[in-house]
């Protein structure tokens, strides 16, 4: 499983600020990873002076495929209704789309 790092340079940050500073930069990131369905074995944030940074350990290599459903406009609808679902959900034609009756 892959591991990521990711280090942010910036100006000084005082001494007092340091360490919720890298706190808050891992919370963030992880709360993020777990948003966007992306698990992983840990995670541990750093800090300088001048930088945060964050290794996250054991995230998957790839994100599982996710399914959606949307109801659309019935078939042989107006075409300015079928115009909108397709713009919506990023489809080109209703040949990309499954049509179940």
């Amino acid at each position: 499983m892959p591991d990521l790092l990711l280090e942010l340079f910036s100006e000084e940050i005082p001494a007092r600020m340091q360490a919720k500073a890298a706190e808050d930069l891992r919370r963030m990131v992880t709360d993020k990873l777990v948003d966007a369905g992306l698990v992983y074995e840990g995670a541990k944030a750093f800090a300088t002076p001048r930088r945060l940074a964050l290794t996250v350990h054991g995230i998957p290599a790839r994100q599982p495929d996710l399914k959606q459903e949307r109801k659309g406009p019935r078939v042989g609808g107006a075409e300015a209704a079928i115009a909108g679902f397709l713009k919506a959900t990023g489809l080109n034609s209703l040949d990309e789309a499954k049509i179940q009756r």
